[in-house]
């Protein structure tokens, strides 16, 4: 549980929190997308899923060595 919680980080932290407030305002004023979204965060910062996670949105650094499609030269057109 003590390796569980030393790779959380802050934006877990605020992660959690705001589905949490999602969450209390469900039980608040009722709204079901609010616990939809509280219940998507939450669930996101526990289990270290979706674009706040470690790498889960970003792009590889070791893939920029890859040749890229379309990266041929390109010629202007000269329009007269």
């Amino acid at each position: 549980m003590k390796t569980y919680f030393s790779r959380w980080t802050y934006q877990r932290l605020i992660q959690l929190g705001v589905g949490a407030y999602f969450i209390w305002n469900f039980i608040e004023a009722d709204g079901k997308l609010s616990l939809a979204f509280g219940l998507l965060m939450s669930i996101q910062a526990v289990f270290n899923i979706g674009c706040f996670s470690t790498r889960g949105c970003s792009t590889s650094v070791a893939d920029t060595d890859k040749p890229q499609p379309f990266t041929k030269d390109i010629k202007k057109i000269n329009m007269k």
